[in-house]
């Protein structure tokens, strides 16, 4: 028998070649799954070491603050925001579930709907059923297909686009309590043996409590077995449902029971009244400065990103001078996204004004939504029954926590 050992190929095993008789084939066969086992452990703790790197990496990246570019850190609250180990990027969620998914077949998010419906599913995806039943008769989606919704969902909320990161809870934890900071502590000059500064409170505890969002959706038995772009009809229907009310209660959340507490309703949260008491129109980058100069008053970092209605951002994008020429941002906002959600009215009444709507800024990477779970589809056995269909529930339960509120703004009265 000749074989091309790993000493003679520099990155690995790529090649092996046999020549045996039937006999010789067992041997064959136990010193080829040794060497391939061999191989899997010496580069697994390679991989394993060189994730922890990546991640250890993204939390020092996580907690700088730039002045509109990525040389020059803002450091003076880097500690109190960035304090959670958030998620923000696909390979960021694939590495955070991926280290407690089971070794095995890889299973679509189309098989374990499949596998919940009871029909023909791969065995990954019936075994997951038996390890991630809840109480109330739903099923967990696995660990190797949560990192597939969450991508699903980045693209569709304009907070996840602007950085806001999602920071899965610690199995069996119902709650968390955050601290939040209500001032700045005031520094002063003392002389030897004096009394030291007294400055108001800094920090209060707020517990974010994760509460159940849900939809319902429906789908004919037999689409579901036979479209072969079930699995990204499914990541786009589940993510993206999410994804947009998310962006809502973020944004615009009342904080009354069960509704999470959004930036809108958040206590310390910087408000700009834009154009007096009727509000104003959107005649130049006027309210966004307004917005950003209220963040600098609050010793707040620079925005990284500005949130508006998609009319306001048409607006914006399509504001020219007395020649008809586009007007061109100002220094400060040449390199701040503009986002755009329909989760933000246009029809709000402020003053005499009726059509009126917001404009959110701030550094979005001290934002973050707390999950307290998987992802959890139930099966609606009767609901579509007699059309054929097969109707499933999902289930999220998420909070939104901001640590230190007083470095977003929210712009008021924004007109047509």
């Amino acid at each position: 028998m000749r074989t091309h050992t790993q000493s003679s190929i520099p990155r690995g095993i790529r090649a092996i070649r046999a020549e045996a008789t039937p006999a010789d084939m067992p041997a064959v066969i136990a010193g080829l799954k040794g060497a391939f086992d061999e191989f899997k452990t010496r580069y697994d703790a390679k991989l394993d070491q060189q994730q922890r790197e990546i991640e250890d990496a993204h939390t020092k990246l996580a907690g700088q603050q730039h002045f509109g570019n990525d040389t020059q850190p803002q450091a003076t609250i880097d500690g109190v925001i960035q304090s959670f180990k958030a998620l923000r990027t696909p390979a960021e969620f694939k590495a955070h579930y991926g280290k407690d998914a089971p070794a095995g077949d890889k299973i679509g998010l189309s098989d374990f709907v499949r596998a919940v419906a009871g029909m023909r599913s791969s065995e990954g995806a019936i075994q997951a059923l038996a390890v991630g039943q809840d109480t109330a008769g739903g099923y967990a989606v696995p660990h190797t297909v949560m990192p597939e919704i969450l991508a699903a969902m980045a693209p569709a909320s304009s907070l996840l686009q602007a950085g806001a990161g999602v920071v899965p809870m610690e199995k069996g934890a119902k709650s968390v309590t955050t601290a939040v900071v209500n001032s700045l502590p005031q520094a002063a000059w003392r002389n030897e043996s004096a009394a030291l500064a007294q400055s108001e409170p800094t920090f209060r505890g707020v517990a974010a409590v994760p509460q159940s969002l849900a939809f319902m959706f429906k789908v004919s038995r037999e689409l579901l077995a036979d479209a072969p772009n079930m699995e990204a009809a499914l990541r786009i229907a589940i993510g993206q449902a999410f994804a947009k009310e998310l962006d809502r209660v973020g944004l615009r959340g009342s904080g009354t029971a069960p509704e999470p507490r959004g930036l809108l309703n958040t206590v310390g949260v910087q408000v700009v009244n834009f154009g007096g008491t009727n509000g104003g129109a959107l005649a130049n980058y006027g309210p966004i400065l307004q917005g950003i100069g209220a963040v600098m008053n609050a010793d707040g970092p620079l925005p990284n990103a500005v949130i508006g209605a998609p009319r306001s951002v048409i607006t914006l994008a399509g504001l020219v001078d007395t020649t008809g020429q586009p007007i061109r941002k100002p220094e400060l906002l040449q390199n701040l996204p503009i986002l755009h959600t329909s989760q933000i009215p246009i029809d709000l009444t402020v003053g005499t004004g009726k059509d009126c709507s917001e404009l959110y800024l701030g550094d979005f990477r001290g934002m973050y939504f707390l999950l307290r779970e998987n992802v959890s589809i139930q099966l609606l056995r009767e609901v579509f029954a007699s059309t054929g269909e097969i109707g499933f529930a999902c289930h999220v339960r998420a909070d939104v926590v901001i640590p230190y509120p007083q470095t977003f703004a929210v712009v008021k009265g924004v007109r047509a």
